[in-house]
């Protein structure tokens, strides 16, 4: 699995790091640490001052020891990690180097830790979750910077039986993850307003009905086949107005570490917007959010070729890159 985890120096940055590295999963892991630093050619109003390229200079030498120390606390995870420090805004340098190099995985910190924060993300995580082509994990630690591991690790995902719900478990099960690990099956059936008018018909009635014995009966044959692989998976079927709200109070109620959810566009616009469903979750959820577009992703299965070990590359002059080998 290759992951990009943008960061900016910050604790939240660090913090999304050291979540990652506690996932109870076994799957082999590419790291690609990124950070966007300032251009002393960028022809803004600030590059012209006298004091600008001191401030890049510390920018620079900051981010490169933030680098050494996640290098240093993601070692025994990855087989590789690669430190890249490259100048532009943030949304567009992330946006760009998620493509270059085809990762599966943006990895991010999200700041703002209030109810409000996290009904505003900060504008680089909430624009990249939006606007990225691959799966994206918004880490976010319930209120504090600092990581605290909770054992058993505990996930809730959303499941409707829809191929982006199907495939953003596999993306999930490709990880390997320690059979400890309690996974919830949510599934929302639709719920009419009955005081609003809505669903009074007979027909309406049966359709709620039917809806919910089709979710209850998908989400009991997902749980049977995920048996041997995450024995300790149970489901649940809500009826509800609103799937996001619902992901939301399930994964309030488990406690839960992070929510999966398959992100569906409902329109042309699609990859650009992300589905409603989706964009409540990762607004309104107190965990860490995994974006699955793993449905998108052209290929799959493909063996994809690595790169080699110790490189140290400049790029035009302006992106900074060096490979490092983490195991023999």
């Amino acid at each position: 699995m290759k992951v990009l985890l943008a960061t900016d120096g910050s604790k939240s940055a660090f913090a999304a790091a050291r979540f990652f590295e506690s996932l109870p999963v076994e799957s082999p892991v590419e790291l690609v640490l990124l950070t966007a630093i300032g251009d002393p050619l960028s022809g803004s109003p600030e590059s012209t001052q006298h004091w600008y390229p001191e401030v890049v200079r510390q920018e620079r030498q900051h981010a490169e020891e933030h680098h050494r120390q996640i290098i240093d606390l993601m070692q025994t995870r990855c087989n590789r990690v690669e430190s890249v420090l490259r100048p532009g805004h943030p949304v567009r340098v992330i946006l760009d180097m998620a493509k270059q190099i085809d990762c599966d995985l943006i990895l991010m910190g999200a700041h703002g830790h209030s109810t409000i924060g996290r009904l505003l993300l900060g504008s680089v995580s909430d624009r990249v979750a939006t606007h990225a082509t691959c799966s994206v994990l918004v880490v976010r630690l319930d209120g504090k910077d600092e990581f605290q591991r909770k054992d058993p690790f505990r996930i809730t995902a959303g499941y409707d039986n829809s191929k982006p719900s199907r495939e953003a478990l596999d993306e999930l099960l490709k990880l390997q993850w320690d059979k400890a690990t309690h996974l919830d099956l949510v599934s929302v059936a639709p719920a009419f307003d009955y005081l609003m008018g809505n669903g009074l018909s007979p027909a309406a009635i049966a359709n709620e009905e039917a809806m919910f014995r089709q979710m209850k009966s998908g989400g009991a044959e997902k749980r049977t086949a995920l048996t041997g692989t995450l024995p300790k998976t149970k489901t649940e079927v809500l009826q509800k107005q609103h799937a996001g709200a619902a992901l939301v109070e399930a994964a309030d109620q488990s406690q839960a570490s992070m929510i999966v959810v398959g992100d569906v566009g409902h329109s042309l616009l699609d990859d650009i917007l992300l589905g409603s469903t989706t964009k409540y979750v990762l607004r309104h959820a107190a965990c860490s959010v995994w974006i699955s577009r793993y449905h998108r992703r052209p290929n799959l299965g493909t063996p994809r070729g690595s790169r080699e070990a110790g490189v140290a590359v400049i790029d035009n002059g302006e992106t900074v890159r060096e490979g490092i080998p983490t195991k023999p």
